[in-house]
């Protein structure tokens, strides 16, 4: 019996030679993924492609909205003052399926999944490589899209996905600009918003408790490169039909997200839904250095929050974001209030002695409130008998000899 006979009987992949149809599966694969062979200049590809309406809502967020994000809070967004010049019209929004999930030069992106909005609505459009030496002409198709690009969208893609098209282009001796395209990877965006409500930032989980669209039959991540392989075996493509499927929906997802996270930069007091995520942005601002409307995110989760540890929190952010405003005023009764109301209000005592010693000029008051703050600490020990609090103590004693000095000084004494 002939080799390519036996290779045959065991069913292994690239037996036959790569001009014969049958080897690619196109019949196969159209029965299950629609879209067609497509070429470019280094050769054949499958292309599938679906189309939504501009309207199109992904769970309860309509994906036009990300036309609504000003030029500035989207640079605010992805940290990167290049964004503010970025085109919203043009973004391309991008996610691959791969033979790995751990990079490098081995991995290879078999689906790269791109979304845009033209003038039908909202398309995706998926490159496949129905063999692993249809690679040159799929990242051909896209790097020529990539030149069309005036933003990247992604999702943890500049450590994956945007990397991981880059090394491949590299490989192959492609050149493209996709390192030069601003790029705004919603990961970090969401960790900075959500994490501390979701802990688990996945974009599954992210669409789920953010978007509001649960997925139903969706494949897992880690399933996918398996199923790829079960199709380079068996030539069947019925496995590949959830892998397409959640491909489109990461896509759609990012776009969904983008107008969330945007509104919430543009709109910070109208969009807070959760006292979390209202501290989470808060926070983002103040790394900005827009400590104003930190505060105002602040004073929005202490109107609404039940919650005994996310009022302190939001108290003591509150605090330290009009300190660094410069609203000296506002920012001492924000210590008394926190001094009052918190559990340990050893900080906001000190906060209390550093403002009055040093721009009130009250001393007395320092004087007290050092007092106040060391009684607080002596509580604090005695409920905590591991220690631990030797530094707090410290500081708080060359506080109150300062103080006690600047006061005698004054006195004459």
């Amino acid at each position: 019996m002939e080799l390519r006979e036996k290779l045959d009987r065991l069913g292994v992949a690239g037996s036959r030679t790569p001009k014969e149809p049958v080897r690619r599966g196109l019949d196969n694969l159209t029965d299950h993924v629609s879209g067609s062979e497509c070429r470019s200049g280094s050769g054949p590809f499958y292309l599938s492609s679906s189309i939504f309406p501009e309207n199109h809502a992904h769970g309860r967020e309509p994906i036009r909205g990300w036309f609504d994000i000003p030029a500035d809070r989207l640079s605010w967004m992805g940290r990167d003052p290049a964004l503010s010049g970025a085109d919203l019209r043009s973004a391309l929004f991008l996610d691959t399926e791969t033979t790995g999930l751990a990079g490098g030069t081995g991995t290879v992106p078999f689906l790269v999944g791109i979304g845009a909005f033209d003038g039908t609505g909202f398309r995706v459009d998926q490159y496949f490589m129905r063999d692993l030496d249809e690679e040159k002409a799929a990242l051909q198709a896209v790097a020529g899209r990539l030149e069309e690009a005036g933003l990247l969208v992604t999702y943890n893609g500049k450590c994956f996905d945007a990397a991981l098209l880059a090394s491949r282009f590299t490989l192959r001796r492609m050149r493209t600009r996709i390192r030069e395209i601003p790029h705004v990877d919603l990961l970090f965006t969401a960790r900075r918003i959500w994490k501390r409500r979701l802990v688990d930032c996945s974009l599954s989980n992210v669409e789920d408790r953010v978007i509001g669209f649960k997925r139903q039959d969706d494949v897992p991540g880690f399933l996918i490169p398996g199923l790829y392989f079960d199709w380079l075996r068996t030539r069947n493509a019925a496995g590949l039909a959830p892998v397409f499927r959640h491909n489109v929906w990461d896509i759609l997802a990012l776009a969904a997200l983008g107008s969330i996270a945007g509104r919430m930069y543009g709109r910070p007091l109208e969009s807070i839904r959760h006292p979390q995520d209202g501290i989470g942005l808060g926070r983002a601002f103040e790394s900005l250095g827009r400590f104003e409307t930190a505060a105002s995110c602040y004073h929005r989760v202490l109107e609404g929050a039940s919650g005994r540890e996310e009022r302190e929190e939001a108290l003591f952010r509150l605090g330290f974001a009009l300190k660094r405003s410069g609203d000296w005023t506002a920012m001492a009764a924000v210590w008394e209030r926190a001094a009052r109301e918190t559990r340990s209000p050893i900080r906001a005592w000190e906060e209390l002695a550093k403002y009055h010693e040093h721009r009130s000029g009250d001393l007395q008051r320092a004087l007290e409130a050092v007092h106040a703050a060391l009684s607080a600490l002596d509580i604090l020990e005695a409920v905590r008998p591991e220690g631990g609090l030797t530094d707090d103590r410290d500081r708080l004693i060359r506080r109150l000899e300062r103080v006690r000095s600047k006061l005698a000084r004054r006195s004459g004494v």
